[in-house]
């Protein structure tokens, strides 16, 4: 990893490691929207006691060097949304299940305040894991939904990220699983390999890098 030169705009797109996994299985990218964050940024370097007045509050934040992409990253922590959306929140019962038994009914209802009414996406990680009650994809678009955990010789853990379609607003839910004893399923074996993660800023925004790739200001 290294800095991107700040004296010039600079768009440093590469592919994740997911999106490596995704052409090495044949399969296809399809990327049509993208999502922008800043949560590299220390805004509390915001300077109103600078000596050269307004115009230099932000000095340092503007002069400082960015990290290029890092193929590690899955998702942002947050997102630059709409200047209308300022001060909305998504908000969900919790955003941590720790040592779940097998077969555990899992209700995630999220609501999203200061912003319409919404549906939202529900992104599975890991399906061996956990899956959404009633079928075996790793994507749902709904107002809520219902998990299911699953038997697995091994505890572990995965993510649920669920953002919101309208608002583009984000919360991720993690959920550890109990091994058991009975059963044959490794939590790490391969899984089918998805292409479909719709994790853009805004609904109707023009491109979307889904889990296959990364980008940065």
């Amino acid at each position: 990893m290294g800095f991107l030169d700040n004296s010039s705009i600079t768009v440093d797109a590469i592919l994740t490691k997911r999106g490596r996994e995704i052409l090495a299985a044949g399969g296809d990218l399809n990327i049509t929207k993208f999502a922008l964050s800043d949560e590299e940024v220390d805004y509390t370097l915001y300077d109103v006691t600078h000596p050269n007045g307004t115009d230099s509050y932000g000095a340092v934040i503007e002069n400082m060097s960015l990290l290029e992409a890092t193929p590690n990253r899955t998702t942002f922590r947050s997102f630059l949304v709409n200047q209308s959306l300022a001060g909305s929140s998504l908000s969900i019962d919790s955003t941590n299940y720790s040592n779940v038994d097998k077969d555990t009914n899992i209700a995630l209802s999220p609501t999203t305040t200061g912003a319409p009414a919404e549906t939202y996406t529900f992104i599975i990680e890991n399906t061996n894991i956990v899956k959404f009650a009633g079928t075996s994809s790793s994507t749902a678009i709904a107002e809520s939904v219902s998990l299911r955990t699953q038997s697995i010789n091994t505890a572990a853990t995965t993510t649920v990220t669920i953002k919101g379609n309208t608002s583009g607003l984000v919360q991720v839910v993690t959920i550890s699983v109990k091994a058991d004893a009975a059963s044959t399923t490794d939590p790490l074996q391969p899984k089918t390999l998805q292409a479909d993660s719709p994790l853009s800023p805004e609904a109707g925004s023009p491109v979307n890098l889904g889990p296959g790739g990364s980008i940065n200001y």
